[in-house]
């Protein structure tokens, strides 16, 4: 990958800079691709999935002390 150096930019040939940037680099700028969607409500799903079972091992848990009559 190529290096850039601010100081050797010139406003006139910034978009010839932007426009040689391949796919998988724009891939790797942009954080994947541009259709994260699906991504976002897997993600979403998931880490309510966790809380659910976190809140599940903790009512668990106090139903247990609640047994417990020292």
């Amino acid at each position: 990958m190529s290096k850039l150096i601010i100081n050797d930019l010139d406003p006139r040939t910034e978009k010839i800079l932007i426009q040689d940037i391949s796919y998988l680099e724009l891939v790797s700028l942009f954080g994947g691709y541009s259709n994260n969607f699906q991504e976002l409500v897997r993600f979403g799903i998931k880490s309510m999935e966790f809380i659910l079972l976190a809140y599940a091992i903790d009512s668990i848990y106090a139903l247990g002390t609640s047994f417990n009559y020292n």
